[in-house]
């Protein structure tokens, strides 16, 4: 594979004096329009700084955040646009997607925005567009859409990892064809490398074992979302004897359920009798549960170990306990102190591991436990030579809200597109990004 272009690599000539539009990744916003992890806006900061550095005229920062339909002031880019000034200590620019309460089209949009740059910005100065699924076109692939939003700058940068997989986007793929320059920038290329470094390790002869944590609240088998399941078992043609995937969090309900009932169909009833009042997709569950029994399959025909967790941390109507079989009237929410420690053991001989999810119900301290001792102890092998990611966001603002953000490789900004990679080797919109020889040629 040819070497992508980063924004580091270009040259005075190519930048100095134009305008660059940059895709992030600021979908970090909950239902009150609060930012709920500041992760995914940090994260532009290496690429803002280093377009600041070589003398790029306008910075126009641009991305989508949820699925408004119409313009939804919760889902306004302006919370965003404060927090940059926070972190650069100089003015952002924001510009909002209404006038008078209505959604400027986005001609009118674009017009406004060129007009504002050119009479209200300084050199060097950043600008934020507002959130781009206010206009239906972003999310149809719309080219005249895309056109003209590329009508903002001469040099393309893609930093947006998080959405980077939607490449029917008008502002992820179609965008490309309009801008001399396509590039990535500094997050996008970190995201890249350690985990095109992951993929290769897997196909290493002689490596250290590879160990896929998949964990969450849902196993997520809707349209359009990737699995981690099929992921793990993408994954596990390319794993060797050895290696191992761990299940924890509520992912692990229709594993244990067809650990216990193997390829038969169990009814609802006598599913609550091995999980009890623990949480499942009842109406998918059947699903998973094939899923499930595919990964025992594969994984008994290629050596692989799949660990369950052994004990559970409960709720009853006795109060918290810690028990081994989860009986009527429990809700498991946190594996236990024996599954810990098993699990810790095998960590410990890891060379490349991968936690996807948390391990039960952190947010809650009586059921942060079990995420907080297994992520300290990934943390731990990082200083040891040990490839460690955290894929995806709510994981890496897990791994934060602990404190061991520096202890691991890699905090994903991106779940979809972490998984779609490990599972792909790639991403699409990798396709539509300059390689060094193709910027060489053209001189600029």
């Amino acid at each position: 594979m040819s070497e992508l272009m980063c924004v580091d690599d270009l040259k005075d000539q190519q930048i100095r004096g134009k305008n660059a539009i940059v895709r992030v990744s600021f979908d970090a916003f909950d239902k009150e329009g609060n930012i709920q992890d500041s992760l995914r806006i940090e994260a532009s900061e290496g690429t803002i700084r280093a377009l600041k550095k070589l003398g790029a005229k306008r910075i126009i920062l641009m991305c989508y955040a949820g699925r408004p339909e119409g313009y939804d002031p919760s889902l306004s880019m302006r919370p965003a646009a404060n927090f940059l000034y926070g972190l650069f200590r100089e003015r952002v620019h924001f510009l909002p997607a209404v006038n008078g309460g209505k959604i400027i089209p986005y001609g009118d949009y674009v017009k406004r925005a060129k007009e504002y740059m050119e009479k209200g910005m300084e050199d060097g100065e950043a600008v934020l567009l507002d959130n781009l699924r206010f206009w239906p076109e972003e999310n149809k692939g719309d080219e005249e859409f895309a056109k003209s939003i590329a009508s903002l700058g001469e040099i393309y940068v893609q930093d947006g990892f998080a959405q980077a997989h939607r490449l029917g986007n008008a502002t992820v793929g179609p965008i490309t064809k309009y801008v001399k320059i396509k590039v990535m920038g500094v997050q996008f290329k970190k995201e890249v490398t350690y985990l095109k470094a992951v993929s290769e390790n897997l196909l290493k002869e002689g490596r250290k074992p590879f160990i896929f944590i998949i964990a969450g609240k849902k196993v997520e088998t809707k349209p359009g979302i990737v699995s981690k399941i099929t992921v793990a078992s993408k994954l596990m043609d390319n794993m060797k004897r050895g290696d191992t995937v761990m299940i924890g969090g509520a992912i692990a309900y229709p594993f244990i359920i067809a650990r216990k009932f193997g390829a038969t169909t169990p009814s609802i009833i006598d599913m609550r009798s091995v999980i009890g009042d623990s949480f499942i997709e009842e109406e998918q569950v059947y699903d998973h549960m094939k899923m499930a029994n595919e990964i025992f399959s594969k994984a008994q025909k290629n050596g692989i170990e799949v660990m369950l967790p052994i004990d559970h941390v409960i709720k009853s109507n006795d109060g918290i306990k810690t028990v081994e079989r989860i009986e009527s009237g429990m809700m498991a929410a946190d594996i236990g102190e024996k599954t810990v420690n098993e699990w810790k053991n095998k960590l410990s001989d890891g060379g490349t591991i991968v936690l996807s999810g948390p391990v039960g119900w952190y947010e809650n301290p009586v059921f942060a436990a079990g995420s907080l001792e297994i992520t300290k102890a990934i943390a731990k092998t990082t200083a040891g030579g040990t490839v460690t990611v955290a894929a995806g966001g709510d994981t890496s603002s897990m791994v934060r809200k602990f404190g061991y953000d520096r202890n691991f490789s890699l905090l994903s900004i991106g779940g979809g597109a972490t998984l779609e990679f490990l599972m792909q080797g790639r991403l699409p919109v990798m396709d539509v990004l300059d390689v060094k020889q193709m910027i060489k040629v053209r001189g600029g």
